[in-house]
């Protein structure tokens, strides 16, 4: 016995001062079962006795998208083709001692679904918010649901809207919308209040796009038959944009450093100086508007505005930085445009991949409204018949 007292308080003593590896809290993955080209989160959250902790990534299939060894989290592009997949998390401690969180994946094809019915959506609006997110959707039954690749759900948010646009508003997010017909707009946080902030924000006409202004979100721009308008939150102060040239106003996109308005008169980049002298980056009729490589400017020089790629339907074709592509939609294009994951220009149900235009599969004979193309890669279509399908 006295031999082996000795070896135990030894042994004791070793184990006492030896660091462990680190354990892992908790770890999540946003979607198990994602399909092709669909992009997942994984967070995994660590704890040890030797701070700090590092992070390492590992995919061995796909894309992980820029990480650094803090990070917590990482954003993961599923392959284009249907497979099992693995994506590893090592975490190592200020000892190099480490553990490894393993998280597997079964990613599905990518196919063509209806989510809501015809005779269901009245207005569809792209989740900006956040890195990964899906669409908002207004019914014709006056409910504002949120749908997902994992979601189908009702909000907080009601109204029928035929346009809105979600995005801060004090320290909450919030709805701004505006009825199918009529000028008047309403704000409602996802605290559950809702205020009519003005019942003729336009003078007269159909409002048809709302965007808050990318410096100050106080100020929401307003695009509607009778012009371009602003309203101040913070101020209660509304008004026309005094700008005589740009008049019917149809289109709104809020770049990095400035929002772009696709009107009668042509595309214009918007600095919220008020000015009555400005003058369209692209003349011609002009229904919808996209900036996709940045605008870091803040003013609406020359100089600064062709630092963009900008994106236009005008005179009925599809146009980049003021000139008609050669090749155009088939079917023709409608006043819409929205920009996937993998830089695929969409219109309507068409797809420009850099070289031609593609109809997605199952949509030959849908009259399709609207696209948008979500944060998590999956893209929503709105039918002439209200129904929402996805892809």
């Amino acid at each position: 016995m006295r031999k082996i007292i000795p070896w135990c308080l030894l042994a004791f003593l070793v184990w006492s001062c030896s660091s462990s590896d680190p354990s892992v809290l908790e770890f999540s993955a946003s979607d198990s079962t994602p399909v092709t080209g669909q992009k997942v989160l994984f967070q995994v959250w660590g704890l040890s006795d030797n701070p700090p902790l590092r992070y390492a990534w590992h995919a061995d299939n796909g894309e992980l998208e820029e990480w650094n060894e803090e990070q917590q989290y990482v954003y993961w592009i599923a392959p284009d083709s249907p497979a099992p997949c693995s994506v590893t998390c090592t975490i190592t401690d200020n000892e190099d001692n480490s553990s490894v969180q393993v998280f597997e994946v079964s990613v599905n094809q990518r196919e063509l679904e209806t989510v809501l019915d015809d005779g269901t959506v009245s207005c569809l609006e792209k989740q900006r918010i956040s890195l990964l997110g899906g669409a908002w959707v207004s019914t014709r039954d006056g409910l504002v649901r949120y749908v997902s690749s994992s979601a189908n759900e009702v909000s907080s948010w009601t109204g029928v809207f035929g346009s809105m646009y979600i995005d801060l508003y004090g320290f909450s997010y919030a709805l701004w919308g505006a009825p199918i017909q009529g000028n008047e707009i309403s704000v409602q946080s996802s605290g559950g209040t809702s205020v009519l902030v003005c019942q003729e924000c336009a003078s007269d006409g159909t409002i048809h796009d709302l965007a808050v202004d990318v410096l100050d979100v106080d100020l929401l721009w307003i695009a509607s038959d009778s012009g371009l308008h602003w309203y101040h939150s913070e101020s209660g102060n509304q008004g026309t944009y005094e700008a005589d040239a740009i008049g019917e106003t149809h289109d709104l996109f809020p770049g990095k450093g400035l929002v772009y308005a696709a009107a009668g008169t042509g595309i214009f980049a918007i600095d919220g100086k008020n000015d009555d002298d400005d003058i369209p980056l692209y003349p011609g009729d002009s229904c919808a508007v996209l900036e996709i490589i940045g605008d870091d400017a803040t003013t609406q020089e020359t100089e600064d505005a062709d630092a963009a790629t900008v994106w236009h339907v005008t005179g009925g074709d599809v146009c980049r930085n003021g000139q008609a592509l050669a090749d155009q939609p088939p079917g023709g294009a409608v006043c819409s445009l929205s920009v996937d994951l993998k830089g695929n220009i969409w219109c309507g149900k068409y797809r420009w991949n850099g070289t031609s235009w593609q109809v997605q599969a199952g949509l030959e004979d849908v009259d399709v409204v609207k696209s948008a193309a979500s944060n998590e890669g999956l893209v929503y279509f709105q039918t002439a018949s209200g129904a929402l399908l996805r892809w």
